[in-house]
């Protein structure tokens, strides 16, 4: 679904990316981990089109997205949720979540889309005229997964999706990435500083430092290295 190879992204003379490659299996969970500082926020930010690379490539579904405008990337399947979710504050719940299925025109799948949100987030119900403001930050992070997937995405990027979220809420969310990977056969691509509650629901995963791959392993192998735990997971 998604091949990086030998991406480099620059900030002034910071190379904050550093000939990073990576790739990703269909209808599965990658988690992307690492120290802060590491290159994982910059790494959803060029895939999804928000920073420009400096040379590497960026392959979805076998296209060549290196580049492209983060509009035309959405409308290749890739959805992209910052960290802290970037709702529009001044927006109602149900505004932002038609925001994200703008650019749709199949008004029946959009209207199934809001179905399948709603059923995933079911605190969203009864906030469906709220202003996005009034929401707590677990609901906040569940109404911006919900308006990417109104996109109708084959891949869903995350940025630390369970940042500020009690225990309970975030592991609500992540039951919702197991069920959209099993059941949808949504490809999730996923930073999270949450190193084991990552891993809990990843197939498998990528360790960053310094904006290059310091391990690549299956879920349960980066769970077991005592080594990378202690070095890079703070676990």
């Amino acid at each position: 679904m998604l091949d990086i190879d030998d991406l480099v992204t620059t900030y002034g003379p910071v190379r904050a990316l550093d000939g990073l490659s990576l790739w990703t299996q269909d209808a599965s969970i990658t988690a992307v981990l690492g120290p802060n500082g590491a290159g994982k926020t910059t790494l959803l930010r060029t895939i999804s089109g928000l920073a420009k690379p400096t040379s590497g490539r960026v392959r979805f579904d076998d296209t060549d997205i290196t580049g492209w405008s983060p509009d035309r990337i959405v409308r290749m399947g890739l959805a992209h949720v910052p960290e802290n979710g970037g709702v529009i504050t001044e927006l109602t719940v149900a505004e932002n979540l038609r925001l994200g299925g703008l650019w749709r025109r199949d008004k029946a799948g959009v209207s199934a889309s809001m179905t399948q949100v709603l059923e995933l987030f079911p605190p969203l119900v009864t906030r469906l005229k709220s202003q996005a403001s009034t929401l707590s930050g677990g609901e906040r992070q569940m109404l911006a997964i919900g308006r990417a997937l109104m996109s109708k995405p084959r891949m869903l990027l995350l940025d630390e999706p369970s940042l500020g979220l009690a225990p309970g809420v975030t592991l609500q969310i992540m039951r919702v990435l197991e069920e959209l990977r099993d059941w949808d056969e949504l490809t999730v691509l996923l930073v999270e500083q949450n190193a084991r509650s990552a891993l809990s629901i990843a197939d498998r995963g990528y360790v960053l430092s310094l904006g290059r791959v310091v391990a690549v392993e299956e879920a349960e192998g980066l769970l077991a290295d005592d080594r990378l735990r202690h070095a890079y997971l703070g676990m």
